[in-house]
């Protein structure tokens, strides 16, 4: 047991949102502390750690740093590069970094400079790994996303009915609301974002900011509501994973959402999303790429006139993915609490 003090950077579950992140951030916390490491500090995604007081104090009385890259770190991102500055940092120069978790898309090649500061580097898909392995000139490990690395989770319960999901793009979303309304005339539907709320506040940004996105989220919320009523909100990752277990289809343009599908043994149709995050995950796990469909060709009769049911390669190519990235988080895990 190492009883090291870890700082987790770039924590996307502090104020309880995202299902999916909930699930992320509960895992490597417990991976950590199963083998004896201590939770020192928290660090929110959203705050810029260089300016405040209390995180760049939390970051000096660790002994380590694990960064969970998640979906921040693409398109070069101004965003992306504030996160990546701690392993150039002066602060940092004695302490041990990890980066985990980490899609890798269309940075920078001088971004190999932060690269370099990270003792532990994990992509979540093989995409990522390449690029930033050929950036680096060296080879870098990959797993799945880290919501997978459970396990999975094995349901009796007969399967009935539809799950409607949402997107971080505000059009998908009300495309998908539509096709709610749409489906439970013919099918029993449930429309249920992969969110416990409709407000995803930032407490470091400005008021006039915060007031503005609020009217905006307050915005899409009510046309949502206003095309399908009977929309609602999950409470914790237990819920969702329950319903998606007794639920013959997922449709979703949420990357954790697929994920959550995986481990549940739950068959999906998705829609794309704003980085390769979906497509890579198809290419990783085995999926047929029928599934992945166009927001233009997404219909109801698209919906009702097909088989979704996993084919016998698909259930074998999940439950391997499954059972790799098992097996890479303990290696991962370890390497971290060495």
């Amino acid at each position: 047991m190492s009883g090291k003090k870890i700082a987790l950077m770039n924590h996307s579950n502090l104020r309880g949102l995202h299902l999916g992140c909930a699930r992320v951030m509960r895992l490597i916390e417990e991976g950590l502390e199963q083998r004896g490491c201590i939770i020192h500090a928290r660090l929110d995604t959203k705050e810029d750690w260089r300016k405040s007081p209390r995180t760049l104090q939390a970051l000096r009385d660790c002994d380590a740093i694990v960064i969970n890259g998640e979906g921040t770190l693409h398109h070069g991102r101004r965003k992306a590069e504030r996160l990546l500055e701690v392993a150039t940092h002066e602060l940092t120069r004695n302490k041990e970094l990890s980066l985990i978790n980490a899609l890798w898309q269309d940075n920078p090649d001088s971004w190999a400079t932060y690269l370099r500061g990270f003792r532990t580097l994990w992509a979540r898909d093989q995409r990522s790994a390449s690029l930033m392995a050929r950036q680096l000139g060296r080879e870098v490990s990959w797993m799945g996303d880290i919501s997978t690395s459970a396990g999975a989770i094995e349901s009796t319960a007969p399967r009935h009915g539809i799950v409607l999901g949402d997107s971080v793009s505000g059009g998908t979303s009300n495309l998908l609301c539509q096709l709610a309304r749409e489906l439970s005339e013919e099918q029993p539907v449930e429309l249920i974002p992969l969110t416990t709320g409709w407000l995803d506040d930032n407490p470091y940004r400005s008021w006039l900011w915060r007031t503005w996105k609020r009217i905006g989220a307050r915005r899409k919320f009510e046309k949502c509501k206003a095309i399908f009523p009977q929309q609602r909100f999950l409470s914790i990752e237990e819920e969702y994973l329950t319903l998606l277990g007794k639920s013959e289809l997922l449709v979703t343009g949420r990357f954790h959402g697929l994920c959550l599908a995986l481990v549940s043994g739950t068959p999906f149709v998705a829609l794309p999303s704003n980085s390769w995050k979906i497509k890579a995950l198809f290419e990783d796990v085995g999926i047929d790429e029928r599934r992945l469909v166009e927001s233009g060709a997404l219909s109801k009769d698209l919906i009702l006139q097909q088989d979704w049911s996993w084919s016998e390669l698909e259930r074998s190519n999940i439950a391997a993915f499954l059972r790799q990235n098992q097996e890479r988080a303990t290696k991962m895990f370890d390497a971290i609490a060495a």
